[in-house]
């Protein structure tokens, strides 16, 4: 037996890590990817063992790009989400940390003009139907990877992307509150009923309060051994998933729809130890939230979440705009997420509830390119 190879770079884009390819050095045939990019990461194994994949949701991760013919559009880019434990590879959605990586990565591989000091690219993001622009900093005809930006959740500083998500109320199903609520009554199986909002902006999230199921929302990777609250967060996911259309019986979801809707849970402003021991003071944030992406606790917060979390934190009658207008009004643009790895700001530009657009800064680099190879 033989082995395919495929030319691809491994790059980080903000806290997660992805394989990008060009589309053109893939099979013009689309059926066959899923079981190339299974094959790529390692999937199914726990440990991903003979793959790429780093053994959870955000380095488990594909990216594809190619140049565009719209006039308003630089480069187009697929997302694919591949499961770790059961053989499945999701386009259902976007990611936003792998969207900061590819503004750079059209730069370097000379899909747009490099233009210092900064050059300016516009990604369609084909999931979504909706375009991220990035404005990316540039010396020597290259994506700059040195800087003085930090964001949380990544070791060092590099080099600052601004990231703008245009127009990304219904990005999956055409509707900013697919469900027509800004909060509904879930009747969960064995759990009973909890209140919800579920949102689509940038990707569709449902948002629980912490309280309501017990606990604090200031809790790291022991949330995952809570085996009971996990499978009632489940079920919730499920049923959103179920009433934003994505499946028929809300069971369906932990297999047909794994990574869409996102979970985000919410709370007050605390103080809490993050992921690498530092001190967050409630001070120092507007809300306080944790993610849960493909049944694991987020260890930072996915940055199509913060879009949306903004959105929702803006636009009165949510569960979020009640949680964080306990502490501040919400009249300015910036919002500030305490997760896991520390806190992002959010920049929300609102017209009334119409979401305009959110932007967030990350940083991005190439680790590697070359080829991947994968058993026929």
């Amino acid at each position: 037996m033989y082995m395919q190879k495929y030319p691809c770079v491994y790059m980080r884009g903000g806290t997660s890590k992805a394989v990008i390819f060009h589309e053109k050095d893939l099979p013009e045939d689309k059926s066959l990817w899923d079981n190339i990019f299974l094959k790529v990461m390692g999937t199914p194994d726990v440990k991903q063992i003979d793959g790429m994949g780093g053994t959870v949701s955000s380095t488990s991760k594909i990216a594809i790009v190619s140049p565009s013919d719209r006039e308003d559009v630089d480069v187009n880019y697929t997302f694919k989400q591949v499961d770790i434990i059961i053989p499945r590879v999701d386009g259902s959605a976007n990611c936003g940390n792998i969207s900061s990586a590819i503004g750079p990565f059209a730069i370097d591989e000379g899909l747009v003009e490099a233009v210092e000091p900064i050059t300016v690219v516009r990604v369609l993001n084909t999931n979504t139907n909706k375009i991220i622009e990035e404005h990316v900093r540039v010396k020597d005809k290259r994506a700059m990877v040195h800087g003085d930006e930090v964001i949380k959740g990544v070791p060092g500083t590099g080099s600052r992307i601004d990231m703008y998500f245009e127009q990304p109320g219904g990005a999956v199903t055409g509707k900013l509150f697919p469900t027509g609520n800004k909060k509904d009554i879930f009747d969960v199986p064995d759990f009973g009923s909890i209140e919800v909002t579920v949102i689509d902006c940038s990707n569709p999230i449902v948002f629980i309060r912490a309280r309501d199921l017990k606990i604090k929302g200031t809790e790291l990777v022991e949330l995952n051994n809570n085996k009971e609250v996990m499978e009632y967060i489940e079920r919730i996911r499920c049923i959103a998933a179920e009433k934003c259309g994505f499946v028929d019986k809300w069971e369906q979801a932990r297999t047909m729809s794994t990574s869409v809707p996102k979970v985000s849970i919410v709370s007050i402003p605390q103080d809490y130890e993050d992921m690498d021991g530092n001190n967050i003071k409630a001070s120092e944030m507007d809300l306080c939230c944790r993610a849960v992406s493909v049944g694991k606790l987020h260890k930072a917060y996915p940055m199509t979440v913060a879009v949306g979390t903004g959105a929702a934190a803006k636009i009165p009658g949510t569960i979020v705009n009640e949680i964080a207008c306990l502490s501040k009004n919400y009249s300015k643009d910036i919002i500030v997420l305490g997760h896991s790895s520390g806190t992002t700001e959010v920049d929300m530009k609102m017209n009334g509830e119409e979401v305009l657009k959110g932007g967030v800064t990350r940083t991005a680099r190439r680790i590697m390119d070359g080829y991947v190879y994968v058993r026929d």
